[in-house]
């Protein structure tokens, strides 16, 4: 152990005697990165005439970023993905009271927008203390109709990738972030989706990530990756964006939380 000022570097954490304290502080970091980890479905629920996949990468020991999903029955599921300001201890925290309050009451939403005014208000003074704010996305499919309802609180709009059309379409509706005004109300739209449609969900780590020269991956690479492997299955699609990203960042590690959702149409 060394002095430095009036504080003891080293000391031992009186839970692990044997263990430096820094070390002790590292361990705990990390049982809370694994459970973290482990609140976030590892893969989507199976659907008949959809197939999905998911991956969340946090940038740091543990993230703000959340995906979820509700599957109501054979042919009705939620989909929400969110992204908590910033990417450290607090924002995970956050993250873990997003998901109690959204399973909690999920189930009282009559619709998408409804399920963000009421989660605003729901966790409106817990985000004003922390200062800090939840973009999310919320979206409801019917795989019997492939109709798609859904309503955004200023999160990146999905991308839609129209089978045997080129371009893409930005799922956006009004809405604005989740913990800044009570009583907002968020717009919600729907369309129907088609066989062979790639719909992709994610939070802004992917299109925020910058190169050596400051220049971000941004909108259109990320259309040109997931174009570039549409015709893959939605697990190889994920791993194609994040290697273009990886590519473009020239980084083994991205500055950002990262989360993607892909669903394709059977």
């Amino acid at each position: 152990m060394t002095k430095k000022g009036n504080r003891v570097v080293g000391r031992p954490d009186s839970r692990y005697p044997d263990i430096p304290a820094l070390d002790a502080y590292s361990r705990e970091m990390a049982t809370a990165s694994k459970i973290q980890q482990s609140l976030l479905p590892d893969v989507p629920p199976a659907m008949r005439g959809v197939r999905m996949a998911c991956r969340s990468i946090p940038a740091h020991v543990v993230g703000g970023d959340y995906y979820d999903f509700f599957r109501w029955d054979d042919s009705s599921l939620d989909l929400v993905i969110a992204d908590v300001s910033g990417h450290n201890l607090g924002s995970a925290l956050i993250m873990v009271e997003t998901r109690s309050v959204l399973r909690a009451h999920a189930f009282r939403s009559g619709n998408a927008g409804d399920a963000l005014a009421v989660l605003n208000e729901l966790l409106y003074d817990d985000l004003s203390r922390t200062e800090l704010f939840i973009s999310m996305f919320y979206a409801k499919f019917s795989s019997e109709t492939r109709l798609l309802t859904y309503a955004n609180g200023g999160h990146n709009p999905p991308l839609l990738l129209r089978c045997g059309q080129p371009g893409y379409v930005e799922l956006d509706a009004d809405g604005m972030v989740l913990g800044v005004l009570k009583g907002v109300e968020f717009e919600e739209k729907n369309l129907l989706l088609r066989e062979g449609d790639v719909l992709t969900f994610y939070t802004d780590g992917i299109t925020e990530s910058p190169n050596d020269s400051g220049e971000l991956f941004g909108s259109e690479r990320l259309y040109q990756a997931l174009y570039a492997y549409r015709g893959a299955p939605p697990e190889e699609i994920i791993e194609g964006v994040l290697k273009r990203v990886h590519e473009f960042s020239g980084q083994k590690t991205l500055r950002d939380d990262v989360s993607l959702v892909v669903l394709k149409i059977d």
